[in-house]
């Protein structure tokens, strides 16, 4: 007995230990941590607890737009990338890998936002960081040069009985600007350049200019100051490209706290002094200094076809007299333009960061991403902020094209050290973002292309079904090995147990993701592990019928039976390693996960044959049992020769 007290140990200390491993949902030692919320705290597939399965292509092109094929070193480091955007990111126990030469394999399971883990998966999180600059001037000379003539007038004809036919006066609120980028609300009751070409068949000079410095105080009130100027024809397309420009400086700001809106500016020739400032759209001033648009009429638009271009000068002059002093009835004039903000790249992006990470703001606690730059990066963020502290220009933080915030400098900034905040954020968004950041972009970019959503409830339920299946199966070897090969089967039976416990421990801790394929290779591999105690106890009992004593029967027993043993589960193996090769390569995970459970369960089953079963029985046969050999044969018992064991005597 005490030959055996070792090996025995270590036996019933690994069971115990296996049997511990399954007892903690979860098991944290140290930075060890398995365990999730499933039976036995193991890690189950798709198909059982549900999650979404993605497929991604490379999207690389060439300078024509041409797709190229990736490099490998480019699919592996995309692959170890987006591993660490998802374990960071607290998205479960990832399957991720490549498929063929240009797509990857993406599996969460037990993922209920979706929406956030493609975008941790896809986002590049390009981050920058741009000198702005406000209020920009700059002349337009092309505008200038095809100029061709200009006629002041009115949108409407003074005359009470010519209003009808052509206008319906409508309420409109337009801006008048006091200052550069100050504007006052001003209502008054006009019409606008909308019902002008509208009701107008012809657009003339003629049917729009109507005022004369005769006209009346009550006309004038319905006849806010227009200007009907005309260029060449290779000009228009310049000209509309600037009104594009101004209608996008403020459209693009609208959910921004700021507005710089781009200006026309147009004045006298030979003028040093521009004479007015026209946005696109009337804007209007709130006390706080925010300007949003006041109207969606544009203050800009084109006659019809023709070359000519209306502009109301409503936000700048009050009336037709005080736009005739300052042009002229036909002035000759000068264009520009005044960028409401001009944004600057100083090099400085994403890459020039060694460290981003959620946080809170000190006073306002709200979420903030803190960031340290590397040593290139402090040089260059001292360099800028050095440059513009305490000046009205700005730094902007742009993140994938979005401008997050714009803050002017109080003082250099030289130790590399700063912090981002946004109006949308929130502490998860913080989070991504800070993980995106620090995760770095993507070696290549990529495209989704395939997306599947598996039901939870689905995956409850075939777990259900699968466990039972097990069990019962359990239960049924061991029912028919103890009936059959009584203590020997009683044997095998604990065998088994220990067999079923050291597979779920190992599969919880190595981890593998369980499927509903695994299962079913490890209630398999289940009978696989019998049917090497069933070769063993047949060719024992035929030595016990020689006439051998029960040792030397379990000895023979187990080496004559142990090349049959070996190479049935060698080449069990080796099928297993055909099927993971060709599962690899084509991304079968169902049939991956078969193969994986699979081998694990021939390789316990074998150590549970030869190790368990071999020990137990020979701790048996030093026994008192020893004398009873009919226990350990199915039938037959008595024709065996009734023997003293020599282990036994001794």
């Amino acid at each position: 007995m005490r030959r055996y007290a070792r090996i025995l140990t270590f036996i019933v200390l690994l069971a115990t230990l296996a049997g511990v491993s399954l007892g903690f949902q979860n098991i944290a030692i140290g930075g060890f941590e398995r365990g999730s919320e499933a039976v036995l705290g193991l890690s189950l597939g798709l198909d059982l607890q549900g999650g979404i399965h993605l497929v991604y292509e490379a999207d690389l092109k060439d300078e024509n737009g041409l797709r190229i094929p990736p490099s490998p070193d480019q699919m592996q480091g995309l692959l170890r990338t987006i591993e660490r955007r998802i374990n960071s990111g607290g998205l479960g126990e990832p399957i991720v890998q490549i498929l063929g030469d240009d797509r990857l394999l993406i599996q969460l399971p037990g993922i209920s936002d979706p929406g956030r883990a493609k975008s941790l998966i896809g986002e590049t999180a390009r981050l920058e960081f741009k000198h702005r600059t406000l209020a920009v001037p700059r002349d337009l000379p092309g505008l200038t040069d095809a100029f061709v003539s200009a006629r002041l007038g009115t949108l409407a004809q003074p005359a009470e009985d010519q209003l009808g036919p052509l206008f319906r006066p409508g309420t409109s609120t337009v801006a008048i600007e006091l200052l550069p980028g100050k504007f006052a609300p001003v209502t008054t009751t006009l019409p606008s350049i909308t019902d002008f070409l509208a009701t107008t068949t012809q657009p003339s000079a003629d049917r729009l200019l109507g005022a004369t410095s005769t006209a009346t105080s009550t006309a004038a009130a319905f006849t806010p100051p227009a200007l009907l100027i005309e260029f060449e024809p290779g000009a228009v397309a310049e000209f509309e490209t600037v009104i594009g420009r101004m209608l996008d400086s403020i459209t693009a700001s609208v959910e921004a706290t700021r507005v710089y809106p781009d200006i026309l500016t147009i004045g006298l020739e030979g003028e040093t002094a521009q004479l007015t400032n026209i946005p696109i759209l009337p804007l209007l001033a709130l006390p706080d200094g925010t300007i949003f648009p006041a109207s969606s009429e544009p203050l800009i638009q084109r006659v019809g076809d023709t070359n000519q271009f209306i502009i109301d000068l409503s936000a700048t002059f009050q009336d037709y007299e005080s736009a005739l002093f300052e042009f002229g009835e036909s002035p000759t004039l000068v264009f520009g333009e005044v960028l409401g903000v001009l944004d600057e790249d100083i090099g400085l992006t994403g890459d020039d960061l060694a460290r981003a990470y959620p946080g809170q703001h000190q006073s306002s606690n709200l979420p903030i991403i803190n960031i340290e730059f590397d040593g290139e990066g402090t040089r260059k963020f001292a360099e800028i902020t050095t440059q513009i502290a305490g000046t009205p220009e700005q730094i902007t933080i742009l993140l994938d094209g979005e401008e997050l915030i714009s803050p002017v400098v109080n003082q250099p900034i030289t130790g590399g050290v700063a912090f981002i905040e946004g109006r949308d954020f929130t502490f998860e968004r913080v989070q991504d973002i800070a993980l995106l950041l620090e995760g770095g972009r993507l070696p290549v970019p990529i495209a989704l292309i395939q997306e599947r959503d598996i039901d939870a409830i689905l995956g409850a339920d075939s777990l259900a079904k699968s466990v039972a299946a097990g069990l019962v199966g359990l239960g049924l070897v061991l029912l028919f090995m103890v009936l059959y090969y009584r203590a020997a089967g009683v044997v095998a039976a604990v065998a088994l147990m220990i067999y079923a416990t050291l597979v779920l421990s190992i599969f919880k801790l190595i981890p593998i993701t369980l499927t509903l394929s695994g299962v079913a290779a490890a209630i398999l591999s289940i009978g696989m592990a019998v049917d090497a105690n069933i070769l063993i106890f047949e060719r024992m009992k035929e030595e016990l019928r020689a006439g051998r004593t029960l040792l030397s029967s379990i000895n023979i027993g187990f080496n004559r039976a142990w090349p049959a043993i070996r190479d049935s589960n060698v080449s069990t193996l080796i099928t297993c390693a055909i099927l993971f090769w060709f599962a690899d390569t084509l991304g079968a995970t169902i049939v991956q996960g078969f193969a994986v459970t699979l081998a694990l369960g021939v390789g316990i089953s074998m150590f549970s044959a030869i190790t368990v079963s071999r020990t137990l029985l020979r701790v048996l046969a030093v026994s008192p049992l020893n004398k009873r050999l009919g226990l350990f044969v199915p039938s037959g018992a008595a024709d065996l020769p009734q023997r003293e064991s020599p282990a036994a005597a001794g």
